[in-house]
């Protein structure tokens, strides 16, 4: 009796399975900081928002926090791209988000703890990464480029200088000269969201949720 191969898997199943993923790692980046403060204002009753992402792991809402944290860890992780360049870069930035919400920042105004030391690092070395897979990584292209794959290219370099800046700006602010004088303004908690918002939006175009090829 003759036996039969299983048949390969469709090419759009595999398609849609990573347009999918980069979808809910870009939701997942761009929905923290809302969920937080939110939530916050709603199980604390306060209207005080936090000085920063990391600040609400002491609030009502740190659950919430490390728990979308490790959704985008396991995601990253789980994600391979399309060279061992992409895998290697996506599965760092997974393990350095476990990093970021299993080593949480100190509760007092020092954060000179080793603890802390090794959040930001982590943070740092995270958002990094992630700049640096929009710019050099997601503008990549095996052909002639259309020219929604032109507008996404921009897309992807202009969230990674987004990214790179707030990497730099989250330290200039927290030199107490400069925090003195606008740390009213919680500008560390600002830049966190437009690192987040442009990391979220890297993923979701990349996953075509938006300027998708017609």
């Amino acid at each position: 009796m003759a036996t039969t191969s299983p048949a390969p898997k469709s090419p759009d199943s595999l398609i849609i399975s990573y347009l999918t993923l980069r979808k809910i790692v870009g939701l997942l980046a761009v929905s923290l900081v809302p969920v937080l403060v939110l939530g916050s204002f709603i199980l604390d009753h306060t209207k005080q928002v936090q000085v920063s992402v990391s600040a609400y792991y002491y609030t009502s809402m740190r659950n919430a926090l490390v728990g979308i944290i490790c959704g985008i860890s396991l995601f990253l992780l789980s994600y391979n791209g399309y060279t061992w360049l992409d895998a290697l870069a996506s599965k760092s930035a997974g393990i350095l988000a476990l990093g970021i919400a299993f080593l949480p920042t100190s509760e007092i105004s020092d954060k000179t703890d080793t603890i802390s030391k090794l959040h930001y690092i982590t943070s740092g070395a995270f958002f990094t990464i992630l700049s640096l897979m929009s710019i050099l990584l997601f503008t990549k292209s095996a052909g002639n480029m259309t020219p929604e794959k032109k507008k996404r290219n921009r897309v992807y370099r202009t969230c990674g200088v987004i990214m790179l800046i707030c990497v730099i700006g989250i330290p200039i602010t927290g030199i107490p000269a400069i925090r003195e004088r606008i740390g009213f303004l919680k500008p560390t908690l600002i830049l966190e969201f437009f690192a987040l918002t442009s990391f979220g939006i890297s993923w979701l175009t990349k996953g075509e949720f938006i300027l998708q090829d017609k």
